[in-house]
């Protein structure tokens, strides 16, 4: 949500990001053609996608003479009216699976218009008090997968901001809710040399992992997986460490200065996806079922009956068990195996 002074600035606004957005796409397509790095050029592509599918609109208040007023001023208002009565943009907004990501205002849905899914936050309009503090909450909200909101501050809020929270923030032990992107890249960079120091003390070498492709570092990955669940309190302790560096990772975006980072922090993501893989999610509704039936069963005077049929279904012949072959298994990698179980 980009927050301007005026109609006149939204639409200026709403222009020069149009032009812009269609530069920055021509960039990262070249990137995209000359990427080496799979992961890189993956999510390349994914964010080429997003960005050819965005959309944008303008959201301001009707007045009388705006069209005039507007066109004095080297601006079309029509277009944007035009979509404004004939669109529900308040519900399409407000759905995270829609197109519509970007809306510039100026005094329409400040106050009273809640969605959670809202990111980012651009102030270029003076604001104070509890008009500022249901602005910025756009972007505070709790919503999924949003670790947190961003504020870009271009007029000098920030000093108002802070008024704004000593009155009506809770004043708990968290101290302030903002912080300073600056310091959360510092944060960023100790957390990456945590991991670091974790994989190199297990012996993975993630700048190996980098270097390679295809099946050989398919196998590093497994051979990484297979050192960290060996042990409960290494694999709890290098989850915790992943998931912390994530949420900060994402926090931080968009920043130029965490691309050297971005790499190394795929690295690590990847292998804490394939430790959680090993261990997903249990659907026990079935077996609650067959619980229950057992429960109903056994609370009688006539006692429980297994049914021949049950049987059946159950035998196994150990007999025709290779043992030989489910011991070389195990072998392998015997704590994947071992977490798998």
């Amino acid at each position: 949500m980009v927050i301007c002074i005026d109609k006149a600035t939204a639409i200026k606004m709403y222009n020069k990001v149009h032009k812009h957005w269609s530069i920055y796409l021509k960039k990262i397509i070249s990137e995209e053609q000359t990427e080496t790095n799979a992961d890189l050029k993956k999510q390349l592509k994914i964010k080429i996608e997003f960005i050819k599918q965005t959309d944008k609109a303008v959201v301001v208040s009707q007045s009388q003479n705006e069209i005039r007023d507007m066109k004095e001023k080297g601006l079309d208002i029509l277009p944007h009216r035009k979509r404004y009565n004939e669109e529900d943009l308040d519900t399409n907004f407000k759905n995270p699976e829609h197109p519509l990501r970007m809306v510039f205002v100026c005094a329409m849905w400040l106050t009273g218009f809640d969605v959670p899914s809202c990111s980012t936050l651009y102030l270029d309009k003076p604001m104070k008090n509890h008009t500022l503090m249901q602005a910025i909450a756009r972007a505070n909200r709790v919503h999924k997968n949003k670790t947190s909101g961003a504020i870009v501050d271009y007029i000098g809020v920030f000093r108002n901001l802070q008024k704004a929270l000593s009155i009506y923030g809770t004043g708990g032990e968290g101290g302030s809710p903002i912080i300073d992107k600056a310091a959360l890249l510092k944060q960023l960079q100790q957390s990456v040399l945590e991991a670091d120091k974790f994989c190199r003390n297990k012996k993975i070498d993630i700048k190996l992992i980098l270097q390679s492709e295809s099946f050989k570092r398919i196998k590093l990955f497994d051979d990484a997986v297979e050192k960290i669940v060996g042990n409960e309190k290494d694999k709890k302790k290098y989850l915790a460490l992943v998931n912390n560096l994530w949420k900060m990772y994402k926090s931080i975006l968009p920043e130029p200065k965490i691309k050297e980072l971005k790499p190394q922090v795929l690295i690590y993501k990847i292998i804490s996806k394939k430790i959680n893989l090993l261990t997903p999610p249990v659907d026990v509704s079935e077996v609650m079922d067959k619980i229950d039936q057992l429960l109903e069963d056994s609370i009688d005077t006539s006692g429980y009956i297994i049914k021949e049929k049950d049987l059946k279904k159950r035998y196994v012949d150990l007999s025709k068990i290779d043992f030989d072959k489910l011991k070389d298994k195990f072998k392998k990698n015997k704590n994947t195996e071992a977490e798998l179980l």
